[in-house]
């Protein structure tokens, strides 16, 4: 059984708080997930008083990694499926 969150280090829980704030950025043409915007982050940092930003940032790149990877490949996934219905339909 996977651990609670609650169960993490705080740097790892910061990090999933963090992942959740940060918005995301797609390729507007290939409908592609490119990752967080970080443009935020220093500001979060500051107001959430996260006291092991290096720590945090280092768990966050890591669910940011598996999350993009994910996402990418459901993207890749829809489009095969798509592409095999148009070829049924020649």
């Amino acid at each position: 059984m996977p651990p609670e969150l609650g169960n993490l280090p705080i740097e790892v829980q910061e990090a999933f708080f963090l992942h959740r704030m940060l918005g995301d950025r797609w390729d507007g043409t290939s409908g592609y997930y490119l990752g967080k915007d970080y443009s935020p982050l220093q500001a979060y940092l500051n107001v959430y008083d996260i006291l092991n930003p290096q720590q945090t940032l280092y768990f966050l790149k890591h669910i940011e990694t598996e999350h993009s990877s994910m996402l990418n490949e459901k993207v890749k996934r829809e489009r095969d499926a798509e592409k095999r219905k148009l070829k049924m339909k020649k």
